[in-house]
């Protein structure tokens, strides 16, 4: 969503460029001014962009636009923010004052919308205005689409390694084995392969007859970076792992019901309908290169999608093919499930402790790159616990946040994350929110942030007890979350903090 916003600016700069939004001609007086005197001279207009057969933008006055021109001649910069359920404040545009946002209110919002408008005194106050406007609403989508595209109208789905064959993403199996539980597991699987980069014995380049003459040329959907993208308008579109365009079609679903088994006979949670080879390796397994375009859907949920394809006709346990895909595009995926400590291969269990930062990519196998060392659980396998590191809490140690039982539930329409301890007993509770940009410079795929204290265990190692509310996220999946904390300015293999949650 923010590299949506700063394309949309950039579109609006052009628009605004035949005329100069700072007025030259405007008197910047240190003077204090308040709330009522901030907006009394400011200027807005609304407008619609309409864009033609060759892709250029027109910007229409409309009464409801998403784009909103303002102009405050009397100030240097205004800051424009609107608030979130919880309270948290999301910039729109700010250190200017005059130009052109845009801004399309969450679904389910009402038309008329406050925007907040904040400015510097020369004494340090800050003072804030707000103004309604009336707005266009993001439209409701379909329960599935809306699972597949977010409440941003587009999101990311990329391959998801199984139990099967030690990581395989798309394999086959005997059909009608059962329903699929969102796992790891794929039920009924035999067989499978896995992506190019992965740990998986048996790739996709071994694979090719499946593929056909379009192999090498797909070649680039098959690394763990690989990723096809659902856009709200019904279009689908595959990208390789350095984010080249592979292919592009659309897709429909039908028959979905809160992810409920909605075919008993076949065990489907709905049907995904595609134009062909529209999604990652679209190949039915050993059929020549046959590209189906109706999948059932054996799983769906914000962070979860296993597709299965069998040819009509196909009795029990004959040959199916199935995919694995999952998303950590999407705020939602964090109130999927209760996340709970997730051991890992460090310290024979360890769920928390330091490392070297910039290590590398995380993968949400079990493993943490460039650990150094770290405690598990009290109850748990891990030599060293946090009971040992009381240290680390200070006077902020509430007790039963440190056992295998103990959760954290984000719920992402309020932006609220609580902290339940081992008995199911209420700790606290805080707001957080999630911004899925990935930055590659840091391995990271995007930035959880949230107030003080929010997460389970929320101090950073070695620190006094000092708790961020800025984390890394290292991984997002269905069932493994990495976070990743270091002070501002740290270099590379100097020391950080992980946590390893997980379903």
């Amino acid at each position: 969503m923010k590299k949506t916003l700063m394309i949309l600016a950039l579109a609006g700069g052009v628009f605004l460029s035949s005329c100069d939004p700072q007025k030259a001609e405007g008197v910047f007086d240190p003077v204090n001014i308040t709330e009522d005197t901030l907006l009394k001279g400011a200027e807005f207009s609304q407008y619609d962009a309409v864009k033609d057969d060759a892709g250029n933008i027109t910007y229409v006055p409309s009464s409801t636009g998403n784009y909103i021109q303002y102009n405050f001649p009397e100030v240097q910069a205004v800051n424009i923010f609107y608030l979130k359920k919880n309270g948290e404040r999301k910039t729109l545009s700010y250190g200017r004052s005059g130009g052109m946002f845009y801004y399309l209110p969450a679904r389910g919002s009402d038309e008329l919308n406050s925007l907040y408008f904040s400015y510097i005194n020369t004494d340090g106050t800050e003072i804030v205005a707000e103004k309604q406007f009336t707005l266009k609403v993001a439209a409701e989508l379909e329960p599935a689409v809306k699972i597949l595209v977010s409440d941003a109208g587009v999101k990311k789905w990329k391959w998801m390694p199984t139990s099967a064959n030690g990581g395989a993403v798309w394999g086959n199996g005997g059909y009608l084995a059962g329903e699929q539980d969102g796992s790891g597991n794929i039920n009924g699987a035999w067989w499978g392969c896995g992506v190019i980069d992965g740990t998986c014995g048996d790739t996709f380049e071994g694979q090719t007859q499946h593929a056909g003459d379009r192999w090498p040329a797909i070649k680039g959907e098959c690394y763990a970076l690989s990723y096809m993208e659902f856009n709200e308008d019904g279009s689908l579109t595959a990208y390789s792992e350095d984010g080249t365009k592979m292919n592009e079609g659309s897709f429909s679903v039908k028959d979905f019901n809160n992810n409920q088994v909605t075919n008993a006979d076949t065990f489907s949670r709905g049907i995904l309908e595609t134009s062909e080879g529209a999604i990652l390796w679209p190949f039915a397994i050993n059929t020549g290169g046959m590209m189906p375009t109706s999948f059932e859907i054996g799983w769906l949920d914000p962070s979860r999608m296993i597709l299965i394809y069998a040819d009509p006709g196909t009795g029990a346990w004959s040959e199916c093919t199935w995919w694995s895909f999952m998303s950590g595009d999407d705020p939602a995926a964090l109130a999927v499930h209760e996340w709970h400590w997730k051991p890992t291969d460090v310290n024979g269990g360890a769920v928390w402790g330091n490392g070297g930062y910039l290590a590398g990519s995380q993968n949400g196998t079990g493993a943490i790159n460039g650990a150094w060392w770290g405690c598990g659980v009290n109850d748990g396998e891990c030599p060293d616990t946090f009971a040992g590191q009381m240290g680390h809490a200070g006077a902020a140690y509430i007790e039963g946040e440190e056992y295998s039982y103990s959760k954290m539930v984000f719920d992402d329409e309020d932006g609220t994350v609580t902290v339940y301890g081992k008995d199911g007993n209420e700790l606290r509770a805080g707001s957080f929110s999630l911004d899925t940009t990935p930055n590659p410079d840091n391995f990271t795929v995007g930035t959880l942030e949230t107030s003080e204290g929010a997460i389970l265990w929320p101090f950073a190692i070695n620190t006094g007890g000092q708790m961020p509310t800025s984390f890394e996220v290292g991984y997002l999946g269905p069932d493994a979350m990495i976070l990743i904390y270091a002070a501002p300015g740290t270099g590379a293999w100097s020391e950080c903090t992980w946590w390893s949650f997980g379903k």
